[in-house]
């Protein structure tokens, strides 16, 4: 199982890191068309659960859609979208304070929480192809950067010296003080990248205030998956990465890190 994982992260790291910094922004947009269309299959599967060949045909219209709608980019629909993700994920986080785990739920329900995750998806789709076009692949780097780092310090932490629970009734492994490591690592990060490169072009206050509210809201999308397959009763959220699961378990903590971070850089006058 270890090799496997290795095996299928470093097939993801070249293709998506290559992509990143070398490809042009037509040849990623073609390849999160395609992350579109397997997230959205899993997002179905793992609420609504129609017959394959629909949510087939599901998926293939709506990262069709997202392909056509890259042509209307815009700085403005871009601000305005990140804006509305980032209210989106606040009350989510809110949300998991109230949250229930529930055997059967309604139709509407899971037709609701189904709703959320593509918004969401779209959303930071959109943001990330918008970064690579705008800033260039070293921002949209950097963005994940923090999130895989976060991912690490929290998972490292947390086994050394987790103790409270960050909430149990959702995903039971996380804790507080793995919060706190994984924002920590991510603070000596972005010290580091201050310090020898002018990235975002933007005060150190601003830079470590993106940083750390791009990494503080990711743990809602973590959490966020962790409900729709706790409600499943699946572990992984399916079986395309050997190793790893399905693409939501790879992407779901930049599916909420993405429109915070945008919306940072535009606040600050940075795009």
């Amino acid at each position: 199982m270890l090799k496997q994982r290795v095996i299928t992260a470093l097939i993801l790291g070249v293709v998506f890191i290559g992509s990143i910094l070398f490809a042009d922004t037509a040849w990623l947009s073609l390849l999160f068309a395609g992350v579109m269309f397997a997230a959205t299959r899993e997002m179905l599967d793992l609420t609504i659960k129609p017959r394959p060949l629909i949510e087939i045909i599901v998926a293939a219209i709506f990262a069709s859609l997202f392909w056509w709608s890259l042509a209307l980019l815009t700085p403005s629909l871009v601000y305005w979208q990140s804006l509305t993700g980032v209210a989106l994920w606040i009350a989510i986080a809110i949300g998991f304070i109230f949250y229930r785990h529930h055997d059967n739920r309604p139709l509407p329900q899971r037709v609701l929480m189904c709703g959320l995750g593509l918004v969401s998806l779209w959303i930071a789709a959109h943001g990330v192809i918008y970064l690579h076009y705008a800033y260039g692949g070293w921002v949209l780097l950097y963005m994940l950067t923090l999130v895989w780092l976060a991912d690490i310090g929290a998972y490292f932490s947390g086994r050394r010296f987790g103790r409270r629970k960050l909430a149990p009734s959702i995903s039971p492994g996380k804790t507080w003080e793995g919060v706190y490591g994984g924002i920590l690592v991510t603070l000596a990060w972005m010290f580091l990248i201050y310090a020898v490169t002018d990235l975002l072009n933007t005060s150190l206050v601003e830079f470590l205030l993106i940083g750390v509210a791009t990494v503080s809201i990711s743990i809602a999308g973590d959490l966020f998956e962790s409900v729709l397959k706790r409600e499943a009763g699946v572990k992984d959220s399916g079986k395309l990465l050997p190793g790893h699961g399905g693409v939501l378990d790879r992407i779901d903590s930049v599916i909420s890190a993405t429109p915070v971070f945008v919306s940072g850089l535009l606040l600050a006058g940075s795009i």
